[in-house]
């Protein structure tokens, strides 16, 4: 069975000041328990990856961030399984921090050390990424 391809971006926010990386955690549903990851949300028609990125950022951080300030580090990053075929676009950011506000779809946030973020995230997709983000930061 074939599913139809969701496009969707990821971003990595990184405060070069303590040195760590925000993660959201996701409340439990019934398909899931709860997780840590980094911002993410699905394209919207007509909204290009860029667009998609400070938008989810904005909603799930607060932040409003420049476009300048993304980096894009993999585009197309494709997560397949029984239940999807997602094509992810994924940035960095690197900010100096900045005070988090949750929307409803998260319940809670950490800066966290790079040490301990592959740990905290559920899903292997995210853990591929985030290799990819600290390969690109150690250049």
């Amino acid at each position: 069975m074939t599913h139809p391809v969701k496009h969707s971006i990821e971003c990595w926010i990184f405060d070069t000041i303590q040195e760590r990386f925000l993660l959201l955690k996701c409340p439990e549903t019934a398909r899931h328990k709860e997780y840590w990851q980094p911002v993410t949300g699905g394209i919207e028609k007509g909204e290009d990856r860029l667009a998609a990125c400070l938008r989810e950022i904005r909603e799930e951080t607060g932040a409003d961030l420049a476009p300048s300030s993304l980096k894009l580090l993999l585009d197309g990053f494709r997560v397949y399984s029984d239940e999807r075929d997602l094509h992810k676009t994924v940035f960095l950011t690197e900010t100096q921090g900045f005070a988090v506000t949750l929307s409803d779809e998260h319940s809670d946030f950490t800066w966290a050390d790079p040490s301990d973020v592959p740990d905290l995230l559920l899903w292997g997709s995210n853990r591929v990424t985030f290799q990819r983000v600290l390969d690109y930061l150690e250049k």
